[in-house]
């Protein structure tokens, strides 16, 4: 789905690459796109490419921070599993079933603050892993940073520490967040990210759980820009 943070664009019929760029050059050519300064998205490489050909390299495009952040928590369910690969079977047991880690801490019921605490510090290795998690999520919280290259300079800080926790989960993380930089330090600039895409893909998602699945996609695209945008024929 293609939106303008305002309303639905377009829906297009697949995610591939050629499908993307046929649409942004089309809609550019016409004026619709023709004063994009900026384009967010998510991680795939497809979006960033089509983007890049269709717009140029005056056009600034923005991996979303919530994108990076959901890469992040599946190296840290990594990192935690390899962690406890080297625990005894009643250390397992003592976690097993521990779903806190990738919790923010103010969505934490009350009840389950204290257990959580004395996990960390019962296994400090694993209260690592979450202290870096929360220093990753404070760098793309903290509002005094207000350009790219001082979101740059913190990630890159971030990553010398975590580095040291020797984890093969985090370090292929790293590497996704170094190839990544230039645009995922973009945020910091702009502060722009795919919030509202989620709400609008939510949106069509109902649409196709009300109607028990659509299988003529130019009937479903419809139903979306009328719901979500100016429909077209």
């Amino acid at each position: 789905m293609i939106i303008d943070h305002d309303h639905g664009l377009n829906v297009l019929e697949n995610r591939e690459k050629a499908t993307v760029l046929a649409y942004r050059k089309a809609a550019k050519a016409s004026g619709l796109l023709a004063t994009v300064e900026e384009v967010t998205t998510d991680m795939w490489d497809a979006y960033v490419e089509a983007s890049r050909e269709a717009f140029g390299e005056g056009v600034a495009i923005t991996i979303d921070r919530f994108h990076v952040m959901k890469n992040f928590q599946d190296g840290l369910t990594a990192a935690r599993r390899e962690l406890q690969r080297g625990l005894s079977a009643e250390a397992k047991t003592r976690l097993k079933g521990s779903r806190w880690w990738v919790t923010n801490p103010e969505n934490l019921r009350e009840e389950d603050r204290e257990p959580f605490a004395r996990l960390r510090q019962e296994f400090p290795a694993l209260g690592a892993l979450w202290d870096q998690r929360e220093g990753l999520r404070a760098i793309f919280e903290d509002r005094t940073m207000v350009t790219a290259e001082q979101g740059r300079k913190r990630l890159e800080g971030w990553m010398s520490e975590v580095r040291k926790l020797g984890l093969s989960a985090l370090e292929k993380f790293c590497k996704t967040l170094t190839n990544g930089m230039g645009r995922i330090a973009n945020y910091f600039g702009n502060r722009n990210s795919n919030g509202r895409t989620e709400g609008f893909n939510h949106g069509r998602r109902a649409i196709l759980w009300r109607a028990w699945g659509m299988v003529n996609f130019k009937k479903f695209r419809l139903c979306v820009l009328d719901r979500f945008g100016r429909a077209k024929a």
